[in-house]
C-alpha cells in the first residue's frame, strides 16, 4: 500500500513537473479563501488564453520544480499555492485576468512569478497587466506601416493649410490697419492747409 502511494506520488511530480518547466511565465498565488465555484471561474476564465490553475503542496510543487528550468520559482513556494501556467506567449493576458482577479477576490494573493528564467514580484506582475496586449500592439503597427505616406501627406497639408491661413489673415490685419490709419492722415492735411489759408488771410486783411 506504502509502494503504491509513493508510485503514485512520483507520477504526480512527474506530471506537475512537466507543466511547469514547459512555461515560459508561471505566477505563483494564494488562493485560500476562494470557494470551488471561484476556482472554477477563475480556471475557465485562463483557459480562454490557453492558460491553465494548477493547486499543488508545496512539497509537490518544489519536487516538481526542483530539476527543471524554473527552479528559482521554489523560493516563492510557501503553503499550499495556485500556479498559474501561460502558454500564450503573452504575459500581458494572463497578468491581466489574475490582477483583475484578485481585485474582484480579495483573498487571492498574487506572490510573485518568473518569466522566462528570471523572477518577477507581484508588482512586476501588474505593470504587465496595465500594458497593452500583443495584438493591439501589432495593430497600431500595421495601421503605421500600411499608410505611412498618406498619413504623411495629409500631416504636410495640414501644416501647409495652417500656415496659409495664418499669413492670409496676417495680410488682412494688415490692410485694415492701413485703411485706419489713412483718413487720419487726410484729415491731418486738411486741418493744416486750413490752418495756413487763414493765416493768410489775416496777413492780407
Amino acid at each position: 500500500m506504502a509502494k503504491l502511494a509513493m508510485n503514485c506520488k512520483k507520477m504526480m511530480v512527474k506530471e506537475v513537473s512537466e507543466r511547469l518547466n514547459k512555461a515560459d511565465l508561471l505566477i505563483v498565488t494564494n488562493y485560500k479563501g476562494l470557494t470551488a465555484q471561484e476556482l472554477d471561474e477563475l480556471r475557465k476564465e485562463l483557459r480562454k488564453i490557453s492558460g491553465e490553475y494548477l493547486v499543488v503542496k508545496d512539497s509537490i510543487a518544489k519536487k516538481a520544480l526542483a530539476e527543471g528550468q524554473n527552479n528559482r520559482l521554489a523560493d516563492l513556494i510557501k503553503g499550499d499555492v495556485g500556479i498559474a501556467l501561460d502558454r500564450k506567449e503573452d504575459p500581458t493576458y494572463i497578468s491581466k485576468i489574475l490582477t483583475k482577479f484578485s481585485k474582484d477576490h480579495e483573498v487571492l494573493k498574487i506572490r510573485g512569478g518568473i518569466m522566462n528564467g528570471e523572477i518577477i514580484s507581484d508588482q512586476d506582475i501588474r505593470s504587465l497587466a496595465s500594458l497593452p496586449t500583443r495584438e493591439v500592439l501589432l495593430g497600431k503597427l500595421a495601421n503605421v506601416l500600411n499608410a505611412p505616406i498618406q498619413g504623411l501627406a495629409g500631416a504636410l497639408n495640414a501644416i501647409i493649410c495652417k500656415f496659409l491661413y495664418a499669413l492670409n489673415a496676417f495680410k488682412d490685419k494688415k490692410k485694415e490697419s492701413e485703411n485706419t490709419e489713412k483718413p487720419d492722415e487726410e484729415i491731418k492735411q486738411e486741418n493744416d492747409s486750413t490752418q495756413t489759408e487763414t493765416k493768410k488771410e489775416e496777413q492780407n486783411g
